[in-house]
């Protein structure tokens, strides 16, 4: 197979095209989960059926349910004829930054596969690394990716080549709920903190060789990898990989514990994730003198960050290959036909006894699902987010994906 190139895209289906693909897998998710969706009115072209099916959703969901959905296209400025092509927003490094050897070393995931793929234990030949210190270059990345999508109208939720308001437009805007409030995130905060070592490592003040020797309080249950392995040294880029694709407690920890709880947080609010943040260190059991949680955050938010990782800068395409290699694809993706090329889906979930969240990229979109609810409430979580998910998946069949493999 041909790899996709990034910015090759396929024609905007008609919106009865559109509609069609919208009321049959709405009807599907009814079918298969027992769902009153009412979705007839989407195939009439009656964007509103979308919203009343979402909240039919939130409704039925034991908890809070918090949707956000954004298409991978920036706004053109005011008075310029749109694009038929998706434009992915393009940021400035700075110019005392060096990018030559994350640049060698990391190519697009979406061409090539995922970057830096490959765990081995770090060899005692390793040199070291600068330490993450104040001055790093990080938050200069940040702060200029922030200024850039403020500059370019930000993310916007509409498809290049139709233009706010059209109805495909109102289509995404009609699937959000509960954007701005703030719920615990289980497992998907991890994603400030790959985010803080993709800029660290793309900045040149972080090695993605540097070795780093696991204590004795890094490990954790709960998910991942690394208690059952011998080996008690791995590179930054290892844990990295290990923390998005299965979710590696331990590997966070180690990640955590090197770079540092307050500089991932003050990278993400220089992000512009002002109310998504870490509050601790992962524990498995978290006891009454603990944080609360993880992370907290909002739909709204995450789906921002994930719509920015479609860029084109190194830290963006190397966060976005750790987040295609994740293996769990159950919540929103759980409808999405199979992705034999692995190319389609880059995404973090989250799961804790209340807690179901799923951030991520789905072909043309971004998306946030965040669910929350009393201890037991798994289940209908599960079943909330699967349902949204479901309409997530159809929406992205409605809008151009990238070349390659045919869409789910």
């Amino acid at each position: 197979m041909t790899p996709p190139d990034h910015p090759v895209r396929t024609p905007v289906p008609s919106w009865e095209e559109a509609a069609e693909v919208l009321r049959t897998a709405a009807s599907a998710v009814e079918a298969a989960d027992g769902a009153d969706l009412t979705v007839a009115a989407a195939a009439r072209g009656d964007t509103t059926a979308l919203a009343a099916a979402l909240e039919r959703i939130a409704a039925a969901c034991p908890g809070t349910l918090a949707v956000s959905v954004r298409a991978i296209t920036t706004l053109p400025p005011s008075g310029s004829p749109p694009s038929s092509v998706r434009t992915a927003p393009t940021f400035t490094t700075p110019a005392h930054t060096d990018l030559s050897a994350a640049a060698s070393d990391h190519t697009d995931p979406f061409v090539t596969g995922s970057a830096h793929a490959g765990l081995s234990p770090a060899g005692s030949a390793h040199t070291g690394s600068t330490a993450v210190g104040a001055a790093r270059t990080g938050p200069s990345l940040a702060s200029s990716a922030q200024a850039e999508l403020s500059a370019s109208g930000r993310v916007h939720a509409g498809v290049s080549g139709m233009g706010p308001g059209s109805r495909v437009d109102a289509g995404l805007s009609a699937l959000a709920l509960r954007e701005d409030v703030e719920l615990p995130l289980a497992s998907v905060g991890k994603v400030l903190l790959l985010a803080e070592v993709a800029m660290g490592i793309d900045g040149g003040v972080l090695d993605a060789d540097e070795p780093v020797s696991l204590h004795d309080d890094d490990y954790c249950g709960g998910s991942g990898l690394l208690p059952g392995l011998s080996a008690r040294t791995w590179t930054v880029g290892d844990l990295a990989l290990l923390t998005a694709s299965v979710s590696d407690n331990t590997a966070t920890n180690a990640l955590l514990r090197r770079i540092g709880l307050d500089r991932v947080n003050a990278a993400a609010a220089a992000l512009g994730l002002t109310r998504t943040r870490l509050l601790d260190r992962i524990r498995e059991p978290r006891g009454p003198e603990h944080p609360p949680a993880f992370a907290l955050g909002t739909a709204g938010e995450l789906a921002g960050l994930a719509a920015l990782l479609s860029g084109p800068e190194g830290w963006q395409v190397l966060m976005r290959g750790w987040m295609l290699a994740n293996t769990d694809h159950g919540l929103v993706p759980a409808f999405m036909g199979h992705d034999p090329e692995g190319g389609r889906l880059a995404n973090k979930t989250g799961t804790d006894d209340g807690v179901r969240a799923d951030v991520g990229i789905l072909g043309p979109l971004a998306y946030a699902v965040l669910a929350s609810g009393p201890p037991g409430s798994d289940h209908g979580l599960v079943r909330a987010v699967r349902q949204a998910g479901a309409l997530i998946t159809a929406a992205s069949r409605t809008l151009p994906w990238p070349a390659g493999p045919e869409r789910g």
